[in-house]
């Protein structure tokens, strides 16, 4: 089996312990996703998937559980 890759995003609303565990929650439930951790201080989502293709799938999550992505940092 490959290994994961990782999506990293920012969240510029994600600001306390409520908002990690929504998006933890959130993400979590993706089909494909391995890992999913977020940074409130430098409000970021760091996850890990089963391969790129899962990236639309993980960015809806997040914002229908209200946070906008506001930028994507890597995908590799």
């Amino acid at each position: 089996m490959a290994d994961p890759t990782r999506l990293l995003y920012r969240a510029d609303d994600i600001a306390c312990d409520h908002c990690r565990r929504a998006v933890e929650t959130a993400v979590g439930a993706v089909e494909g996703v391995e890992a999913v951790s977020v940074d409130v201080e430098a409000k970021t989502v760091d996850v890990r998937v089963t391969g790129p293709e899962v990236d639309p799938a993980v960015r809806r999550a997040i914002e229908e559980a209200g946070y906008p992505i506001s930028e994507t940092l890597d995908h590799g």
